[in-house]
């Protein structure tokens, strides 16, 4: 189980109001006193972290607590939510070892609370970038409560790097996860420094995707030509098994990711796309990785996109409203989301519409379903409910 409650210790949250975040007291921990400023100074390239032993938060007086919002940095070790037991000890109210580095917990009115680490293995730590204690209420927006996707996918994004999936991809994410339904996984291949982890969460939850993302475990090469980045990464004997797992495992109906030029050059978003297309036959083939084909069957993928791809183009325009949005554009709400990339912006790319590397414009490359007809849909011939 993902998350373990301990039944009989939450409380309901107060209907109709907004928990408020609320100022601890005191904060003390078992080991590492320094830096526990870093908990609330508004900054994931900053953090507390301890390899053993607890974190305590003690509110102010008069002060009850209704959940805590944790922003892990870099691991999110398995660890317990715990309240005080009346006897002057502790006890659970949630086990959290699904590794989010995002993770709020609901808390039953309380004026003291910690965390604590479980089965340190001598690698994993309490690492906290972000705390945020809120009194009693319903949730805030803002407040990320993530989960895993189970079943299958409609569509899969591989995306090389953090920001690239609002960069090259426009508003699909805002636009297919919220005014279509459909369910959606993104998929990154690597992810370079801890808080560019904690700000593509930001940016997910703010585009409407409330399943947990996959961050690959290859690391961000700076380089020019794919071969050293592929030496990097443990060449395609390591990475074409990977994604091969992760197609069978979420068996989407679409698969989309880069320009097989890496759009302006960039190799990684190349061997984004070739992976992508060179991984389709191996995901339907039982000899390839007999492991992953005996736990999670063979796939097919009847439809891949890869964007700025010459052949078979659709253009997208993504100027419609989105109702979940209060009627702003799915390019607005994309455009929203990627400024939570605030780490490399505005340093990096634009997100455009027109001209070169349009992010509107994708080439179907390989389909089991019927040609695309001019829809501009993704979809087309297998969402054929839709008008």
């Amino acid at each position: 189980m993902v998350l373990a409650l301990i039944s009989g210790l939450l409380a309901l949250p107060a209907l109709g109001e907004t928990a408020r975040e609320l100022t601890p007291r005191r904060v003390s921990a078992q080991v590492n006193q320094q830096n526990l400023n870093a908990l609330t100074d508004g900054r994931y390239a900053t953090a507390w972290y301890a390899k053993k032993g607890w974190l305590e938060v003690e509110l102010k007086q008069g002060e009850t607590a209704g959940g805590v919002y944790v922003c892990h940095s870099r691991f999110a070790a398995r660890h317990a939510v715990q309240v005080p037991d009346g006897a002057g000890g502790w006890r659970d109210v949630a086990v959290h070892e699904e590794g989010y580095l995002h993770q709020f917990t609901p808390l039953p009115g309380v004026d003291r609370f910690r965390l604590e680490i479980r089965d340190f293995d001598g690698e994993h730590m309490l690492n906290i970038a972000e705390l945020h204690v809120l009194s009693e209420g319903e949730r805030p927006d803002w407040v990320q409560e993530w989960g895993a996707l189970s079943g299958k996918a409609d569509l899969m994004l591989v995306a090389a790097h953090p920001d690239d999936e609002w960069i090259w991809f426009g508003g699909t994410l805002p636009y297919y996860a919220t005014e279509r339904g459909k369910r959606i996984q993104v998929v990154y291949l690597t992810c370079g420094a801890a808080q560019r982890a904690n700000e593509l969460l930001d940016g997910l939850w703010m585009g409407g995707i409330r399943n947990y993302p996959v961050i690959g475990p290859f690391k961000d090469v700076s380089a020019h030509d794919r071969q050293t980045i592929y030496g990097a990464w443990g060449g395609t004997k390591t990475l074409y098994p990977w994604l091969v797992r992760l197609i069978r495992r979420y068996q989407p109906d679409v698969l989309l990711s880069h320009d097989l030029n890496g759009e302006y050059g960039h190799a990684a978003h190349q061997i984004a796309g070739y992976a992508c297309v060179n991984c389709l036959e191996r995901a339907a083939d039982p000899t390839f990785d007999e492991g992953s084909a005996a736990e999670h069957g063979v796939w097919q993928v009847p439809k891949l996109y890869l964007h700025y791809y010459p052949e078979n183009r659709i253009e997208i325009g993504w100027q419609m409203p989105l109702s979940a949005f209060a009627g702003r554009t799915a390019f607005d709400v994309a455009g929203e989301a990627l400024r939570k990339h605030k780490s490399q912006h505005p340093l990096s790319q634009d997100m455009r519409e027109g001209g070169p590397y349009d992010c509107r414009v994708f080439g179907l490359v390989s389909f089991q379903v019927g040609p695309d007809t001019g829809r501009n849909d993704f979809f087309e011939n297998i969402d054929e409910s839709w008008e």
